[in-house]
């Protein structure tokens, strides 16, 4: 029965001269349909292969034709490959399950907890096992997978497994010797290969036989081997700096080898993959230090609204700039810099967006400012040049300035006279946590740093938006009847409306969502 396989050839192609005589199989191979990889098909059969190509002897002409592995379709491609014994394991990671724990620096151990005390827990991972201070976690351990080669040595992997297998199964011996590539321990994968050539010289005669000389030339080379899947590994971690001096010291010691270009090549990969880390920890922590930073200052005992309104326009960038670059020095890399922080914040694509609301306090912006876009405006001409939009964005922002400027003077005039404002009696009484959303707001609306839409408005609860509430003046009276001399009550009074307490005549609670 034919065995049906797919390969990529042209059809067309014409028959290239026949093999050497020593090439030719010995016995006639099995007939099979080969697929192309654009779709065309071929009979014939296969004649031979090696790493770089298959040899087939093609049905309609009886001609010879070597043919590219990356001509054939990808999955049979993948699938004759590991059949032939081409496919390298080593790049095949084992997993084991492992302890993350989480420290309150933002960085991670991972490894396998030994021994807990009442203050310490003991993680074992390859290179060694030390105490970890329960005070300096941030949370409860949790279990995941990791790199066989993070927790364990390769000879406890190696023992482990070793005492599983079943040296008298040809089958078992062939997992085994995969397993141990995968490992990174190429002396016992040879070991086992030539024990399963002996045992069974027709068992997986052409994959035993590639994946020997493959060995044999990994374990020649095992110390740099070794080095390239620690970067590797570094590079999969986030030690960015780490793999990179790795790097430079096996360059300087390889001098100009096949693997000095190979570590060459990670270089490129790792600080790839650093740029793109740092990127993300940029927009993450940039939000996670506003709300920090805010929320510190919120709780200051003696911060008025007026200086509230001045460290959110003059004095939080600087520091927040400062301690985002400080957490990336500590959990991604230690060449970041100030400047590209910045640059890694207004470069940033999108995000999901957030939300602050000014609460109750929202008449502290002012009725224009705290109003602005519940209603419909009219539409503005579009910008006819870069210089009309940066222009028509400075002006906005000018304004908004302007009016929180207004209600900072009306503090000021108060305070001048000996009286606490409005403003300032309200901020007192808003609370630490009230006044960090407040601030929030205010920076996300006002500090240009952030992306906005459309700001979300509910009614006051207590006026329902109307921003006045009715009062009732009541004026209890007493009328004496004038028949029969009996006494009666009557009550009466008038009603009138005022501005509404809660929100102060605004209506609205503002809320802002931003990225």
């Amino acid at each position: 029965m034919m065995n049906l396989l797919f390969l990529s050839l042209f059809l067309t192609a014409p028959a290239q001269s026949a093999l050497p005589a020593a090439e030719k199989p010995a016995a006639a191979a099995e007939l099979t349909m080969l697929r192309l990889y654009d779709g065309g098909l071929l009979w014939g059969s296969i004649a031979g292969h090696d790493a770089q190509t298959v040899h087939v002897q093609r049905l309609d002409n009886g001609g010879f034709v070597k043919l590219p592995w990356t001509r054939l379709d990808p999955a049979l491609s993948e699938e004759l490959l590991a059949k032939f014994g081409y496919v390298d394991r080593s790049g095949e990671e084992v997993f084991v399950e492992a302890d993350r724990l989480l420290l309150n620096d933002g960085t991670d151990v991972i490894g396998l907890i030994v021994n807990r005390t009442g203050t310490e827990l003991w993680v074992k991972t390859a290179q060694r096992t030390f105490p970890v201070p329960v005070r300096s976690l941030s949370g409860a351990a949790t279990r995941v997978q990791a790199p066989a080669l993070d927790v364990y040595t390769r000879e406890e992997l190696y023992q482990a497994e070793l005492a599983r297998v079943d040296l008298a199964s040809a089958a078992a011996l062939w997992d085994f010797a995969v397993y141990c590539e995968r490992i990174y321990d190429f002396v016992h994968c040879v070991e086992h290969l030539d024990a399963l050539a002996k045992l069974d010289p027709g068992f997986k005669p052409s994959e035993v036989t590639n994946a020997l000389a493959r060995n044999r030339g990994k374990a020649q080379n095992q110390a740099q081997l070794e080095a390239l899947r620690e970067i590797d590994q570094d590079r999969a971690r986030g030690y960015f700096d780490r793999a990179l001096s790795k790097i430079e010291a096996f360059v300087a010691a390889n001098g100009t080898s096949g693997f000095a270009q190979d570590a060459l090549k990670k270089k490129a990969t790792v600080e790839k993959a650093r740029e793109q880390k740092l990127r993300e920890r940029a927009s993450d922590a940039w939000h996670a230090w506003v709300s920090r930073l805010i929320s510190a200052k919120a709780r200051e005992p003696q911060l008025t609204h007026e200086a509230a309104v001045e460290w959110l326009e003059e004095g939080l960038e600087k520091p927040l700039v400062e301690a985002v670059t400080a957490e990336l020095v500590r959990s991604v890399s230690a060449t970041v810099t100030p400047e590209q922080v910045t640059r890694y914040w207004k470069e940033r694509a999108g995000g999901r967006w957030r939300r602050a609301s000014y609460g109750q306090g929202t008449f502290l912006l002012g009725d224009a400012e705290a109003r602005k876009g519940l209603t419909p405006e009219d539409s503005k001409a579009a910008a006819t040049s870069e210089t009309d939009s940066a222009r028509s964005e400075l002006e906005e922002r000018l304004q908004r300035y302007l009016a929180a400027q207004e209600t900072v003077r009306a503090a000021r005039a108060a305070s001048a006279e000996g009286e606490e404002s409005e403003t300032e009696t309200f901020w007192k009484d808003y609370g630490s946590t009230n006044r960090a959303q407040w601030m929030l707001a205010y920076f996300a609306e006002h500090s240009g740093d952030f992306q906005l839409r459309d700001p979300q408005f509910s009614n006051c609860p207590d006026c329902g938006g109307s921003g006045r509430r009715e009062i009732v003046n009541a004026v209890g009276q007493q009328n004496r009847a004038s028949q029969g001399g009996a006494q009666g009550g009557a009550t009466g009074g008038t009603t009138q409306m005022v501005e509404c307490p809660a929100c102060h005549g605004i209506g609205v609670i503002r809320r802002v969502n931003y990225r």
